[in-house]
């Protein structure tokens, strides 16, 4: 469907006063900036709203807000995502992600309040919840915090920071694996991998032949395997072969990026040659920050 030349207006206008507050705009605030009857926005945006041009927000502090169609029937560009995960215990919320962080108190010597705004959906967190905010993406920091409160309207969640973490400029093979890297071959049998893991307390291991990745496999792969009768099978049968490498200079906070992006927990590390030096986890990196920067108190928030 051709848009007319208001619904263009009304469009361009919902996106700049959107980009402005952050919040749901009222049709009543677009038909002031566009010196229109309130009458005719709120009919146009019924029709937009059909269109899947528009999502409206009830309430009384309630409003529009645009969507992805929006920016694509006027022609713009949608910049990639910046994603700022939010985790609650050691679970990251689906479909939620931060938008904004504002430190709204910080002058009390004993706590410090925050309000995070969030794409998504407040009501999956309750008061009292532990969440984790982070990595940032410009000066990736580590947010840890109670709830205390929420604002289902404008998606804002109101905690009690327990702590801030920068994590550490440093490359992943100073976190990764430091002795020499555990692997075994692919005419393994799953039954004796299991044993290798268990004896090393480590939850994955890569596959390796003469010196080449062929694949990885986790516990996770294994007990899937077995609860499937597999447990003689080799593991070159089952093994992940889809790894992801990431070179041994990168610095740790590329390494969680690149294990958000595609929902991995460990990445194989790789030197110039491509050869395979090391193996580093998502545990390795959380347990980093717990370790160097929160207090002791919060042992078991973090993993």
């Amino acid at each position: 469907m051709e848009l007319t030349v208001v619904q263009k207006e009304i469009l361009q206008e919902l996106l700049q006063i959107y980009k402005e507050k952050n919040k749901a705009v009222k049709g009543t605030e677009i038909a002031v900036r566009l010196s229109r009857n309130p009458g005719t926005i709120r009919n146009q945006m019924q029709a937009l709203r059909a269109l899947n041009l528009v999502d409206g927000v009830p309430g009384p502090k309630g409003g529009y807000i645009p969507t992805s169609q929006t920016y694509r029937s006027l022609g713009l560009e949608i910049k990639e995502e910046i994603v700022v995960p939010i985790y609650k215990g050691e679970e990251r919320i689906e479909g939620v992600n931060v938008t904004k962080i504002v430190f709204d108190t910080v002058t009390h010597e004993r706590s410090c309040s925050s309000k995070i705004y969030i794409a998504g959906d407040t009501r999956k967190f309750s008061e009292n919840d532990i969440v984790k905010i982070g990595p940032t993406h410009h000066n990736k920091i580590v947010i840890l915090g109670k709830v205390v409160g929420r604002d289902d309207i404008n998606h804002i969640l109101l905690i009690d920071v327990i702590g801030v973490a920068s994590v550490p400029y440093i490359s992943v093979s100073e976190v990764g694996t430091k002795d020499e890297l555990i692997s075994i071959r692919p005419d393994e049998t799953v039954k004796n991998t299991a044993k290798v893991l268990s004896e090393k307390n480590i939850s994955g291991i890569p596959i390796m032949e003469d010196k080449k990745l062929l694949g990885i496999i986790s516990l996770h792969d294994i007990a899937d395997a077995v609860s499937k009768g597999l447990e003689n099978e080799k593991v070159s049968k089952i093994m992940a072969t889809n790894t992801f490498t990431i070179s041994k200079d990168k610095k740790i906070y590329d390494a969680l990026i690149l294990m958000e992006k595609n929902n991995v927990g460990r990445l194989i590390i790789v030197n110039e040659y491509e050869d395979t030096v090391g193996i580093i986890t998502r545990t390795d990196i959380l347990k980093l920050i717990e370790g160097t920067i929160f207090p002791k108190i919060l042992k078991g928030y973090l993993k």
